[in-house]
C-alpha cells in the first residue's frame, strides 16, 4: 500500500491477460481505478488521475 496526496493506493492482481494488475486509490468516499500491464504502470495511471482531479479542484477554487 502506498499513500499519495491523501489517497491510499493498493495494487491487486486482476486475472486479465492484457492488464494483469489493477491499482485502486481511495480517499474518503472517492475511488479511482486503473488497470496496467505492470504494477508500476497501474500506479502511475492512478497518480496521473489524482493529479488531474487535484488541478481541476484548485482551478475551480481559484475561479470563485
Amino acid at each position: 500500500m502506498e499513500n499519495y496526496r491523501g489517497y491510499k493506493i493498493t495494487v491487486i492482481e486482476n486475472g486479465e491477460k492484457d492488464y494483469p494488475f489493477k491499482a485502486i486509490a481511495r480517499k474518503e468516499d472517492k475511488e479511482i481505478k486503473h488497470k496496467g500491464q505492470t504494477k508500476t504502470q497501474a500506479v502511475d495511471l492512478v497518480k496521473n488521475s489524482i493529479n488531474v482531479i487535484m488541478e481541476r479542484t484548485q482551478m475551480k477554487a481559484s475561479v470563485k
